[in-house]
């Protein structure tokens, strides 16, 4: 049995964010999603434990560029929160926002 931890997760975060803060890398985001029962397209609730690997190589450059910059990889998309436009020929005006040429 690999050696794991508790984890508790940051807002907006994804599997692949979770493997590069705690690792350097986002080799590791399948396992994680698997040891947590869940799969890597999932959504994970901000605050969640999770359990996490403790004996998985480290990318040591990466994780020092992380720490040195206080940064905390959160990539995932609020889709309720995206403003979305109408499109298409039947709302372009010409020369405004459809240009003939």
């Amino acid at each position: 049995m690999e050696n794991t931890a508790d984890f508790k997760v940051y807002d907006q975060q994804i599997w692949e964010d979770i493997s590069i803060y705690l690792y350097g890398k986002a080799d590791y985001a399948m396992d994680l999603a698997v040891l947590n029962g869940s799969s890597v397209t999932d959504d994970i609730m901000p605050g969640k434990t999770i359990k996490i690997f403790t004996d998985k190589e480290l990318n040591r450059l990466v994780l020092y560029s992380l720490q040195s910059n206080n940064s905390i990889p959160a990539t995932a998309v609020d889709v309720s929160q995206m403003v979305v436009e109408p499109e298409g020929i039947g709302y372009w005006i010409i020369k405004k926002n459809f240009i003939v040429k």
